[in-house]
């Protein structure tokens, strides 16, 4: 009598065929002998032993898991992009390079530099760099852009943040009067922000108001750059600001300028003389 492990082997011998040995058992690996339509196969070879069922892992599947895999981690790494910013704005996470108009010699200089950081800090270098003039000039257009830069080409590993620094001082005094609101921004985002790869620090200064050259910033405002900037000394941070140097100095003091300054030589500075207000001047 025909046993069942031999009555099974000469039905698998219809429809299937062996394609060599098991790696794991020594046991015979068998595929479809019929195709697809399209003449691809139906499956990657299988150990059919007993309590085995090794499988070939194919091209195909691999290239499948590789790219489920990165799409988990892209969107990990944009979710907590948009969960550790503090920005008015949400349309800046769309900012590109590519999107960036350049119809003059300076807005080209500009782009050509921001680039260069964005290299250097793929490199690991701890960049301090600071985009200033007047609003409008495309600062924050092109400091998102470094961060999408950094974070597409280093494969969604460089985590970001932006912060808006007028909107963390008003939502940080709100919270003055609310303990699970200061909880929250002075405690675990604050932290976040603080140990981020890369953090975009945009529009210092605009908390002051009509711009003058002896307009100083309050004592707690002072405190919160102050916060920011020491917690960046040695992390990769983009300043975006529409003040000279002179009235940084002026504004938070000669120790928030030198940290904000860390590490930031010429070819780390882009102060915008020429162009105009693209909102008001539209290309």
């Amino acid at each position: 009598m025909e046993s069942i492990a031999t009555a099974l082997e000469r039905i698998m011998d219809k429809v299937l065929i062996v394609t060599g040995e098991c790696p794991k058992c020594g046991g015979p690996m068998r595929k479809w002998k019929n195709t697809n339509k399209d003449g691809s196969e139906r499956c990657a070879p299988v150990c059919t032993a007993v309590d085995c069922g090794y499988r070939v892992m194919t091209k195909l599947h691999q290239t499948k898991e590789r790219a489920m895999f990165d799409e988990a981690k892209m969107k990990d790494a944009l979710s907590r992009l948009m969960n550790t910013s503090i920005v008015t704005d949400k349309s800046i996470f769309s900012n590109r390079f590519e999107d960036y108009r350049t119809p003059d010699s300076e807005t080209k200089l500009a782009k050509k530099k921001a680039l260069e950081w964005a290299a250097d800090i793929l490199e690991g270098k701890k960049v301090h760099a600071i985009l200033t003039g007047s609003p409008g000039v495309g600062k924050t257009h092109l400091g998102m852009s470094v961060l999408d830069f950094a974070m597409k080409k280093s494969g969604y590993v460089v985590s970001c943040s932006v912060v808006s620094y007028r909107e963390l001082l008003e939502q940080l005094k709100f919270a003055m009067n609310d303990s699970e609101a200061r909880k929250q921004i002075q405690g675990a985002l604050m932290t976040e922000i603080k140990k981020t790869d890369l953090v975009l620090i945009d529009d210092v200064g605009a908390e002051l108001g009509r711009l003058e050259d002896n307009q100083k910033a309050t004592p707690y405002d002072v405190d919160v750059i102050t916060s920011l900037a020491e917690a960046r000394l040695d992390k990769a941070t983009i300043f975006t600001t529409n003040l000279t140097s002179k009235q940084l100095i002026n504004a938070y003091g000669e120790r928030v300028f030198s940290r904000m300054m860390n590490n930031a030589g010429n070819e780390y500075v882009m102060n915008f003389k020429e162009t105009k207000d693209k909102r008001r001047h539209p290309l």
